[in-house]
């Protein structure tokens, strides 16, 4: 019952004081907003001789990992990115923005490839945020590296549960005219906008710069879609799916729906909490599927929250080493 009541509070929440969301602002964010330099855009080389591409910000203090979701690059990040005073990791994921189509169409496969990014960089402690597709990529990616991820923040996030409308993309005759519908409705402002308003968002019009990538990736963006929609209907019906099993990450789980999500309804907090019990999960009113663009400052004050969970415990016994070696002894006993 008690889970029932924390759940009913959560869906009716109308921003970042609802359940494992940020009751501060975040710190710094005022001074740096929009002011940060461009980000020095990386190609990092994958074992296999593929590329991925990443956008990279310096900075103070534990970094960000940033995931995208369907359709989106890293560069969609860069509202967020601009609000932190921390180092950020935007990776644009296999098939999306400037990297490689990935190696499968498995969510685990496009993991293997973001740690691959990951040590590459030699980042070894750091907060992984991960929305939609970017979600359940992250889901496994703390689990590949229980050690590093510091805390591990889920945007409605793919993966924990049924998954419809990737299953009717990936059907066979639907599949081979992803490219050209996408080509002709991201390269069309009006198409698009309607779109989003009506699916994406809640009847939040996409801003002039998602109109831009949008259409600079309209005709080069459907093979990626299709990988990507297959990998996702693949995690809805596998016997190892995130949502039928517990994820080896004990780690600080933070997770946010929008009420009115379309794409990824807010019911698969459910898979959530499985896959993570330590899971907190929040539903903010007034908002759809994608909480970059529709809730950017209450964004950045739920990163900087679950960041700050974690450094307001970093006394004697609780540094980032000591922590790692505790979850490596409690993960591989």
């Amino acid at each position: 019952m008690a889970r029932q009541d924390a759940s009913r509070s959560d869906r009716h929440a109308a921003g970042p004081r609802a359940r494992g969301a940020a009751q501060e602002p975040a710190a710094g964010r005022d001074a740096v907003a929009g002011v940060r330099d461009p980000p020095a855009v990386r190609r990092l080389g994958l074992p296999d001789g593929r590329e991925l591409s990443v956008r990279v910000w310096p900075g103070q203090g534990r970094p960000l990992v940033l995931l995208h979701g369907l359709l989106d690059e890293a560069a969609g990040w860069d509202e967020l990115a601009r609000s932190t005073i921390r180092p950020v990791i935007a990776i644009d994921l296999p098939g999306f923005g400037a990297s490689d189509q990935p190696s499968q169409p498995l969510l685990s496969a496009y993991a293997t490839d973001v740690v691959a990014a990951i040590r590459e960089l030699g980042v070894l402690w750091f907060t992984l945020v991960g929305h939609s597709l970017g979600g359940g990529v992250a889901a496994h990616v703390a689990e590949m590296l229980p050690d590093r991820v510091s805390s591990l923040v889920l945007l409605a996030p793919a993966g924990f549960g049924p998954n419809p409308i990737a299953k009717a993309a990936s059907a066979p005759g639907v599949r081979m005219v992803i490219g050209p519908g996408l080509a002709v409705v991201l390269s069309n402002p009006l198409l698009f906008a309607g779109m989003y308003a009506t699916a994406i968002s809640h009847l939040r019009p996409p801003s002039p710069g998602m109109m831009a990538r949008m259409s600079a990736q309209a005709h080069r963006v459907g093979r990626g879609a299709q990988a990507a929609t297959a990998a996702l209907a693949t995690a809805a019906v596998s016997e190892d799916a995130l949502f039928r099993r517990r994820v080896r990450y004990d780690g600080p789980v933070c997770a946010l729906w929008g009420e009115h999500d379309r794409l990824v309804p807010p019911q698969q907090a459910a898979g959530v909490r499985h896959a993570f019990p330590q899971a907190r999960v929040s539903v903010w009113a007034r908002m759809g599927h994608h909480p970059q663009h529709e809730r950017a400052a209450d964004l950045a004050a739920l990163v900087e929250s679950c960041c700050q969970d974690l450094e307001r415990s970093a006394r004697p016994g609780h540094r980032p080493e000591e922590i790692s070696a505790r979850r490596r002894r409690r993960l591989h006993p």
